[in-house]
């Protein structure tokens, strides 16, 4: 009588959780029905096995992946083809990267998108808002809106103002102040939704400067006509993104003028249109 023995697979210490258990119908349900047994993951479940199946990190050609891969979906013969379609309408949706680093950066000071990912439970803090120099709960945070030179700062208003009480969610006893240069605008915006422990400051912002010792942050502006300076824990520098060099590529490739504009992203994005018909943009041009 002889056994069939699985390929040996090595058990790396690593590996960060176990193998996803594909839930299925029970037995006692299966018996009156045709139902499918194996019921399939949720979203969740399937992020975690798609996490740990590329914690291998690189591609050494072990084939490890294709010996426990049973839909024998890995192929390492397969190449690259075009594929051709024909389609009535193109959706372009925006891909943003963050715009160069402003003046006096400084380690506990960050754009909107990396505090973004950091409120985030599948970000790189698992949600946990800290100082990335020392790894302590800020207490005291400002945001400060590049707003004098991006014209409509609807944008930034709204990134700002929706962080900061989303930070309050994370955060108790948190103090945040928004600089920026229409106080009435947010207000007005967000009457509702300002809390206490959330500031507008109406100011110029001229500098800001790092404590050595603490690394805390001073910002330097003039409000109402008069030089103040307050110390804050952490800084969110809001700015608009810049369109991505991918975007840019492809835009030109299609023939369309995007030039020097900025394609912005929206909860419910409209459909903006181009320069050639039935080529459209997901989101708001600026």
């Amino acid at each position: 009588m002889g056994e069939i023995q699985p390929r040996y697979i090595i058990d790396f210490n690593d590996i960060p959780s176990a193998r996803q258990r594909m839930p299925e119908l029970e037995v006692k349900d299966r018996i009156s029905n045709f139902e499918e047994v194996e019921l399939g993951f949720h979203i969740e479940k399937a992020q975690e096995e798609a996490r740990r199946c590329l914690s291998c990190r690189r591609c050494l050609g072990c084939g490890l992946c294709l010996a426990v891969c049973k839909p024998k979906a890995i192929v390492f013969e397969q190449e690259d083809e075009f594929v051709e379609l024909s389609i009535d309408e193109i959706v372009i949706a925006p891909e943003m990267v963050s715009s160069s680093p402003m003046v006096n950066e400084f380690i506990n000071v960050i754009n909107a998108f990396q505090f973004e990912s950091m409120l985030s439970s599948n970000g790189p803090t698992g949600g946990v808002v800290m100082r990335p120099f020392d790894g302590e709960i800020p207490q005291k945070i400002a945001f400060i809106l590049n707003d004098q030179i991006a014209g409509d700062s609807t944008y930034l208003i709204s990134c700002a103002v929706c962080e900061a009480l989303l930070a309050f969610q994370k955060v108790e006893a948190l103090a945040v102040s928004i600089f920026a240069s229409d106080k009435d605008k947010i207000i007005k915006a967000y009457e509702k939704e300002i809390k206490e422990g959330l500031s507008v400051i109406e100011a110029e912002v001229k500098e800001v400067k790092e404590k050595e010792e603490t690394k805390n942050l001073s910002v330097i502006f003039i409000e109402n006509g008069q030089n103040k300076e307050e110390e804050f824990d952490m800084i969110v520098r809001v700015q608009l993104p810049k369109t991505s060099s991918y975007l840019k590529d492809l835009s030109m490739k299609l023939g369309l003028n995007l030039n020097d504009k900025i394609l912005l992203d929206t909860p419910s994005p409209s459909l903006t249109d181009t320069t050639v018909s039935n080529i459209f943009y997901a989101g708001v041009v600026l």
